[in-house]
């Protein structure tokens, strides 16, 4: 839970998370593992079909995924929220941090998230199949949202948190925003120059078709050069592949302006990258660049403005 590496999903700087979120994970003993096992064997709760609603609004809400917080923080009406993940009041990860205030913080162990007697908790794709059935096990509907790869698959998420919270009609506000958003920077991408642009990170990350990188890309109007090279979602590059590939701009996590980051140093060559040695690095905070969520158009629009403020390639 809270936010993890995934193929799909457009994250550099946060190390995989796992269950814990980064959070110490407790021990469990052989009978819990054996719930788990009997879990596994009962008959599917209804939660886990994918029109599943609760016939009456739940009032103890766990948000145990950044994008759950990402979602309803502000939205959900703070005495429905019983919990939420240790990592959606840290600002580092989380682009509503500031709503957690107040908010009681869990890790992602079945016995914290329980602690708070939830009648509803929402995690991601990459929980625990354990945890996910232990919560079951305990009674209490636990749903799950899908690893994103593109704005259609966020919106497929805020509709599943609409729906099993009772709040429809604000995420379908949401909703509406976004594809406004989006429909914005479609629009001016059809007026820039075709950039070609590669996300990387300080160990040559990058993300390639089908992942959110290259859904940002194609919205913004330019060119994903991972996906163009043939790149699937997530691969670790040799510089020589970089240098062979010379994309117009780097897209990096940072805040805009910063100066070049020192890891760029260590890699024998990339300094002389035409790119980098005129300065086009393209700096997205990192919780944005790692957001899941509706605020994902942000990225498209931040990318698209630096773009522009360049002029052409």
């Amino acid at each position: 839970m809270g936010r993890s590496r995934s193929p799909g999903a457009f994250v550099y700087d946060v190390a995989a998370a796992g269950d814990d979120g980064g959070v110490a994970q407790s021990t469990f003993a052989p009978g819990i593992f054996a719930l788990a096992l009997l879990a596994g064997c009962a008959d599917a709760p209804p939660w886990s079909e994918p029109t599943w609603r609760p016939a009456s609004a739940p009032q103890r809400v766990v948000a145990a995924s950044v994008l759950a917080a990402e979602s309803l923080f502000g939205l959900l009406p703070s005495d429905r929220l019983a919990g939420a993940h240790l990592f959606t009041a840290d600002p580092g990860y989380c682009l509503v941090a500031d709503l957690a205030e107040g908010v009681r913080l869990v890790g992602a162990a079945p016995e914290q998230l329980l602690s708070v007697e939830p009648d509803l908790v929402l995690v991601d794709a990459y929980t625990r199949p354990e945890t996910f059935a232990l919560l079951s096990l305990a009674g209490v509907p636990v749903v799950r949202t899908i690893d994103p790869h593109s704005f259609a698959d966020i919106e497929r998420n805020l509709r599943t948190i609409g729906r099993v919270t009772h709040m429809e009609d604000g995420l379908a506000d949401v909703i509406a925003k976004m594809q406004q958003q989006l429909q914005v920077v479609e629009d001016l991408g059809e007026e820039l120059p075709r950039w070609r642009i590669l996300s990387l990170d300080g160990a040559l990350h990058t993300y390639g078709e089908g992942s959110l990188f290259d859904a940002v890309a194609r919205a913004a109007g330019v060119t994903n050069v991972a996906a163009e090279r043939g790149v699937e979602l997530f691969r670790k590059l040799d510089i020589e592949e970089v240098l062979a590939w010379r994309p117009d701009a780097v897209v990096l996590s940072g805040e805009p302006g910063q100066e070049r980051p020192a890891w760029i140093a260590q890699f024998p060559g990339l300094e002389l990258l035409p790119c980098v040695a005129r300065g086009r690095l393209v700096f997205v905070p990192g919780p944005l660049l790692t957001t899941t969520s509706h605020y994902l158009v942000d990225v498209a629009a931040c990318v698209q403005r630096q773009l522009k403020e360049w002029g052409s390639p």
